[in-house]
């Protein structure tokens, strides 16, 4: 006869067995919790947001505006600040490790991308033509040099790469902001698509209205600190009347502030256009031997910073517009 204790250690479960029953308990809420994410999912919930990195502010306005609650932006530039001195901050890295979509201008404008990039450790990005979306493609580019040299400054081999500051320049860019979004959320195509539509017509009002409102800037001669307005005068017949650097991202000497005094005084140039950024020492000594007005703007939408008025995109050339047409001593409808 078996001793009650022999019979409970031959029916006890093995220690192999037991680790079986334990694994299995552990899997039924994993088993739950999948089945339950499986339906939701069935059930249409939608997608957590885009995460889209945006080299400029104007970008990261048209991808808000398009985008709405679809995407997550990340604008490592304000609207006053040179957009060639990004660094790479561990805050900026940990934005972009885990970014899903890049838009830039392409060309050679942000040299600081790629590192980036790279640096984060998402290269996922890197030659993915869905997530790298250069926005400056299909844009007649101004200022193509038929030689590059070190001799000519800060010059950019495919041409001047401020696009973003004509406004039907922008319209072209919304259209591509729209096909990257799509490509990545084709549940979203409708809402996308609608939003584009809504903002390309909003955009070519304002445009059919501004060259009306505006015509009296047509002939006018204004300088620049930098060649970032060229896009821009050209759009609203604005003639160009030197620039303060006497070549891209050089400062200015003597000789040439002197000569840039003497075309100024012979063509009546009342304007300077100087971005946020730029040393005011320059156009100080400008103002004082012509008397001209020096007005401070950005090529970007959101400034001046805290505006509201100035943060999409409409609103941005609105104000530039105004601004400069009551510097130059233009009747405007808009006050600035």
């Amino acid at each position: 006869m078996t001793s009650p204790i022999l019979h409970r250690m031959a029916t006890r479960p093995s220690p192999r067995h037991a680790v079986r029953r334990l694994g299995a308990l552990l899997w039924l809420p994993l088993v739950a919790l999948l089945a339950v994410t499986g339906r939701a999912q069935d059930d249409g919930a939608p997608p957590p947001p885009l995460k889209v990195l945006v080299s400029v502010p104007t970008y990261g306005a048209l991808a808000t505006e398009i985008g709405a609650g679809l995407v997550d932006v990340y604008v490592p530039t304000r609207p006053g600040q040179d957009m060639h001195t990004v660094t790479a901050t561990p805050s900026i890295m940990a934005r972009v490790r885990d970014t899903d979509l890049v838009l830039h201008t392409g060309l050679d404008a942000e040299f600081w991308l790629e590192p980036l990039l790279r640096g984060s450790g998402n290269t996922r990005l890197l030659g993915d033509p869905r997530r790298m979306v250069a926005l400056s493609e299909g844009i007649r580019l101004l200022e193509v040099p038929a030689e590059v040299s070190r001799r000519a400054g800060d010059i950019h081999a495919f041409g001047n790469t401020h696009v973003w500051a004509d406004p039907l320049n922008v319209r072209i860019m919304a259209a591509r902001v729209k096909d990257a979004l799509v490509a990545l959320r084709p549940g979203a195509e409708a809402a996308i698509t609608a939003r584009h539509a809504a903002f390309h017509e909003r955009l070519t009002r304002a445009l059919v209205r501004w060259l009306t409102d505006y015509q009296g800037l047509k002939g006018r001669p204004v300088v620049t600190y930098h060649r970032s307005w060229v896009y821009f005068l050209e759009r609203f017949g604005l003639t160009d009347g030197g620039t303060v650097e006497p070549k891209p991202r050089v400062a200015p000497t003597a000789s040439h502030l002197d000569e840039l005094v003497t075309g100024m005084r012979a063509r009546e140039v009342g304007v300077i256009i100087a971005e946020p950024f730029h040393s005011p020492e320059a156009t100080d000594f400008l103002v004082e031997r012509t008397g001209a007005k020096v007005l401070v703007l950005s090529t970007h939408p959101g400034f001046p910073e805290g505006d509201p008025a100035t943060a999409d995109i409409v609103g941005h050339f609105e104000h530039n517009l105004a601004a400069l047409a009551a510097a130059l001593g233009l009747e405007v409808s808009h006050q600035p």
